[in-house]
């Protein structure tokens, strides 16, 4: 069985070219995994190798946050660790919440600004069948850039590793967070944007509403930062179970109300 018509993989494609040729979200879709995943962990390994140990501040707290398994390690090593697997985390999955969001923002909000809603509804399929094509699209998009995004950062952190002389960075802990809780968000930001769609007066108004389910993945991180919690891949399983099962709960009000957000 087949995911989506010629018809519906057509209404797919129309998008990826509206998503492309809009500047806002083209340089989004660029530009914050090429921060997030790129310039900060290069930008943090240069400091790691290049700054005395002596200059950097609060290494001893730190240090204490440090997990059983990596008590051995060197100042250095440490560092890169903790930003492997405390910080990074945090920044790569603001790639799936942000693709997919704007991308979603870009296909149906978008869609009224330009006034080609009208043309669309009077294609032959229903309205069903153009909400599936335009949610399944935008999923593929958004998993293209986390695919090609998670590819720059393990280059990135494979030289940090080999550097400093540390294991290859991918545990259970990634594991679960790329195949999983990434999945997961990516599915949210697009199911979350639909739903604001049909209340949003203007793609800017859209994509600024979505800054908001940025916050949790926020507080999360931030968590284990301040030594609340340590989380692990079966917190992140945990977490990863929560978000799919609000992903179904909220797609099946989005399919519901399709005609809403398409009118």
């Amino acid at each position: 069985m087949k995911l989506l018509s010629p018809a519906e993989k057509a209404v797919a494609s129309k998008d990826f070219g509206d998503v492309w040729c809009d500047r806002t979200t083209r340089a989004t879709l660029i530009l914050v995994p090429l921060l997030m995943v790129i310039v900060l962990p290069v930008l943090f390994l240069v400091l790691i190798v290049s700054v005395p140990t002596a200059q950097m501040n609060g290494i001893d707290e730190m240090m204490k946050m440090l997990p059983d398994e990596a008590k051995g390690l060197s100042e250095r090593q440490s560092m890169f660790y903790l930003l492997t697997n405390m910080v990074c985390p945090m920044f790569f999955l603001m790639i799936p919440l942000m693709s997919s969001s704007v991308s979603a923002a870009c296909s149906f909000v978008g869609e009224r600004e330009r006034g080609t809603l009208e043309t669309l509804l009077l294609t032959p399929l229903t309205v069903r069948q153009l909400f599936k094509a335009k949610v399944f699209g935008c999923l593929f998009l958004s998993g293209i850039a986390t695919a090609v995004s998670f590819l720059g950062f393990a280059v990135v952190i494979s030289v940090g590793d080999l550097v400093l002389g540390l294991p290859f960075f991918l545990n259970w802990n990634w594991l679960v967070l790329l195949f999983l809780l990434s999945p997961a968000v990516t599915v949210f930001g697009v199911v979350f944007m639909v739903l604001i769609s049909g209340k949003s007066r203007s793609y800017t108004e859209s994509v600024q509403t979505s800054g908001y389910i940025v916050l949790p993945v926020i507080l999360l991180f931030a968590g284990q930062m301040t030594g609340l919690f340590r989380i692990s891949a079966m917190l992140l399983l945990l977490v990863s179970g929560v978000v799919f099962a609000a992903d179904l709960l909220l797609f099946l009000v989005a399919a519901r109300r399709t005609r809403l957000y398409l009118s």
